[in-house]
């Protein structure tokens, strides 16, 4: 794979992302020289379509973004932006044991603070569909406590996983014990409270605390 040219073209579709609404035909003639570029070679062209069509699927034609992400993958399996974009079109469509083995194999070392974090959500995330809740604890415990120190430029919402919880507390919280989720919580509320999200998150929480007896701090506007 052409890593420079790729990135160069990669770099063109994140400044597109900049604009406050899309041009159909920009992204068209994107595409289109995309296709037509004889650098890129079959993975570089397979990674970038699907990437141009993960940001800008409003205003283009249908595509199969993962058959793309898997040609790429499949063409350059140690290429991190392919397995990681493979990860999260897969997560998007449910296909959580794919997304686990994608997100698996990403270097986190290159990655900034906020999406190391979220890449390990995503991960925690994963297992909790899975059903995987002592592979969930491990990993979770961790990241809340890392979570509850990083200012608010290192860090993004947690929507993938806070959804994971609400969906998988009752299972989640039998597996690992009163205990341990009331350690969760506590930690839960630290996250909430550092980053104000009890406005943004009050259906999930809602559902993640609805049986605790006495709600910490952070849990209530």
């Amino acid at each position: 794979m052409n890593y420079e040219l790729r990135n160069l073209y990669q770099d063109l579709i994140d400044e597109q992302q900049g604009f406050q609404k899309a041009d159909s035909a920009d992204i068209q003639y994107l595409l289109e020289e995309i296709d037509a570029d004889p650098q890129l070679g079959q993975a570089g062209r397979a990674f970038l379509r699907g990437y141009l069509n993960y940001h800008f699927r409003e205003v283009m034609q249908p595509l199969d973004r993962e058959a793309e992400f898997r040609t790429a993958v499949a063409l350059a399996p140690d290429d991190h932006q392919s397995n990681l974009h493979l990860g999260y079109e897969t997560f998007d469509f449910g296909k959580y044991a794919m997304a686990l083995t994608q997100f698996q194999k990403i270097n986190l070392e290159l990655h900034f603070l906020w999406s190391q974090i979220k890449i390990r959500e995503l991960i925690v995330s994963c297992h909790l569909h899975l059903q995987q809740f002592e592979a969930a604890e491990s990993l979770l415990f961790p990241l809340l406590q890392l979570s509850a120190e990083v200012k608010d430029d290192d860090y993004a919402y947690p929507t993938e996983l806070l959804r994971a919880l609400a969906q998988w507390h009752v299972e989640f919280r039998t597996a690992i014990g009163e205990p341990a989720w009331q350690r969760l919580i506590e930690l839960l509320s630290l996250v909430i409270k550092k980053h104000d999200l009890n406005s943004v998150f009050q259906d999930e929480l809602s559902q993640i605390i609805q049986d605790v007896p006495t709600a910490p701090p952070g849990f209530s506007d």
